[in-house]
């Protein structure tokens, strides 16, 4: 699916809802969008770099929200903002998001279901006067758009919208474990920085490397300290800490259990040499 492609089945869903919708990299950032522009309240407050800021950390919560639950996710924006976001996936991995939103919902009353419009910043504007010109929409049709969104989501996904990248689920997971293997890393943590599911994850990494993610994680881990130990500069139990190990002695568990021999006895054996 070209750009323009993705443009006009924005631009559409625009027509039907009035929300301005954008489409998003598995980095958040916005590759297309429709209205190009934001709202002039929106406009504004990006112009304050705290503020855009805070709004860029509110969508990626809501982002990750919608990634943990797999389906879209309906929020009120620090500013008392409705929006929406729904996740998209290629053969199991995340590869974006699709945004939609800046409106205000209201009730049966046509008064807006926030409490009020929130934390106006002050930067030279009135600020409460652009606010309002914020389209409102009942909560009813909210949900009846979202419903229309989360098909449009799906239709994304299923016209490859967005490719996910040339590296595999696997490739990316090996390069995750090999960057933070000092620190303790799950499955889960793989998961959910590279965004794909468990079962993905475990089958294709067994499938493209022969090992499982865990055994992977302690090889690594073990190469690591053999390095370390090798230099002869370094006390055991800080080569423990500095390659993931939780303490000294599983670390002399695992090691013996893979090289046959202690690490303190290693460490010696190479000093000899």
């Amino acid at each position: 699916m070209t750009k323009e492609e993705i443009i006009s089945v924005l631009a559409d869903l625009y027509k039907i809802t009035g929300f301005r919708v954008s489409l998003h990299g598995a980095d958040y950032s916005e590759i297309a969008a429709y209205p190009t522009e934001k709202r002039r309240f929106c406009r504004m407050v990006h112009r304050d770099a705290e503020e855009y800021e805070k709004c860029i950390s509110c969508d990626k919560a809501a982002c990750k929200r919608a990634l943990n639950d797999k389906s879209t996710y309906i929020y009120t924006c620090r500013y008392g903002f409705t929006e929406a976001v729904s996740p998209l996936y290629n053969f199991g991995t995340l590869t974006g998001f699709l945004m939609m939103g800046q409106i205000i919902e209201t009730d049966e009353d046509g008064k807006p279901v926030a409490e009020e419009i929130k934390n106006i910043p002050s930067i030279g504007e009135n600020m409460l006067a652009l606010a309002k010109e914020t389209p409102r929409v009942s909560a009813e049709m909210v949900r009846s758009y979202v419903k229309i969104m989360t098909i449009c989501a799906q239709y994304l996904t299923l016209s490859n919208a967005i490719p996910s990248s040339k590296q595999t689920v696997a490739e990316m997971a090996k390069k995750y474990i090999f960057d933070n293997y000092r620190s303790k890393i799950t499955i889960s943590d793989i998961c959910e920085q590279i965004g794909c599911s468990k079962s993905t994850l475990i089958t294709g990494f067994k499938r493209e490397f022969g090992t499982t993610v865990n055994s992977y994680i302690t090889d690594v881990r073990l190469g690591e300290a053999v390095n370390m130990l090798m230099s002869g500069d370094r006390h055991i139990g800080e080569i423990a800490s500095e390659t993931g190990f939780s303490d000294q002695s599983y670390f002399s568990k695992v090691f013996s259990a893979k090289y046959g021999i202690p690490p303190s006895e290693f460490a010696n054996d190479k000093i000899k040499e």
